[in-house]
């Protein structure tokens, strides 16, 4: 079996009340116009034209003439032209109200996200063996990690009662399993049993955060040291729990 290991040696992470506030904080944690027309009619203006003229002239002669017959003009009266206009008034048509522009939207402002910046490689102040990273993360590490892994905060509540460790591991090449081995100690450093923790994988060269949670209840001090870490190349073994606690007799 394709198997490193690193081990932390005597690295402490001394949980118990740190944890428990940690926890605590973690669960008390939206839019007119009318036409008219005028009109006009002239009165019709006749105009009559009459003409009537008459002449005589009788002539005196010693010799019996006869009557002088007498000419007359007559000139008949014109017929009288009507001349009449009439203009057809327009009916009003009312136009229809306008209706009011909507106001336009204002554009969104665009939001740019920032991608979150790439891990440092080799991981900093990590103890290295054979392409394995390993490292014991303080409280306030533990806590930044914890709060951006939902993952991470369902399973710390249980750190409220128990004792419970923390480690950091990565590989250059990627690991198909991780296994965790440590001991949970007494705060006079007598050890109360051994804990093993098996993880999910991880892929190339990225840090991954495994709680080592151990059904041992809190009571003053205790905490988990002497951590070992594997990073297993083949398949993980069917039926493997994901934690094994042996309690050391006394």
């Amino acid at each position: 079996m394709a198997r490193t290991g690193i081990n932390l040696g005597n690295s402490q992470f001394q949980v118990g009340a740190r944890l428990k506030k940690s926890a605590l904080v973690l669960a008390l944690c939206l839019a007119f116009a009318a036409t008219s027309a005028d009109a006009a009619t002239k009165k019709p203006t006749p105009t009559p034209t009459a003409k009537a003229s008459v002449k005589a002239s009788p002539k005196a002669t010693a010799k019996p003439t006869t009557k002088p017959k007498p000419t007359a003009k007559a000139t008949a009266t014109p017929k009288a032209t009507v001349t009449t206009s009439t203009t057809t008034a327009k009916p009003t048509v009312s136009a229809k109200p306008k209706p009011k522009p909507k106001p336009k939207p204002k554009p969104r402002k665009k939001i740019r996200l920032t991608p979150s910046p790439k891990p440092k490689w080799p991981p900093v102040d990590f103890e290295f063996e054979s392409g394995i990273y390993a490292k014991v993360p303080t409280s306030k590490e533990l806590v930044s990690v914890i709060s951006a892994k939902t993952n991470l905060a369902s399973q710390v509540k249980a750190c409220s009662e128990f004792v419970c460790g923390a480690v950091q591991v990565a590989a250059e090449t990627g690991c198909v399993w991780w296994e965790v081995n440590s001991q949970v100690l007494s705060k006079e450093g007598v050890i109360l049993g051994d804990l093993r923790t098996i993880s999910t994988p991880s892929a190339v060269k990225e840090i991954k955060t495994i709680l080592l949670i151990s059904p041992e209840p809190i009571e003053t001090l205790e905490y988990i040291s002497n951590i070992e870490v594997i990073c297993h190349q083949d398949p993980r073994p069917e039926g493997a729990s994901a934690a094994t606690y042996t309690k050391v007799v006394e």
